[in-house]
């Protein structure tokens, strides 16, 4: 830098522009990095979320056709009760 300073005396001006696109390109990625870890924890959470709500809704709908499969039964009795 000091030898092209010698011949040049305004390559200072090259130097700091340098120095500034490569911190603001390296901050950059940095950011992007940050970003890309940050957006796919939150979809894995929405992901088991969605996997225990589903089993939920799975085991309420298991539990709701035992309850309907017994009353049908009960009405059959009482039907043939009648009969």
């Amino acid at each position: 830098m000091y030898e092209t300073m010698d011949v040049y005396p305004f390559s200072w001006i090259f130097y700091i522009i340098f120095i500034f696109l490569t911190a603001f390109v390296f901050l950059n990625m940095m950011v992007g990095v940050v970003l890309d870890v940050m957006t796919r924890e939150t979809a894995e959470e929405e992901h088991e979320n969605q996997e225990s709500n589903h089993q939920a809704l799975v085991t309420q709908i298991s539990e709701l056709q035992a309850q309907v499969a017994r009353l049908a039964d009960k009405i059959d009795a009482q039907q043939d009760k009648k009969n």
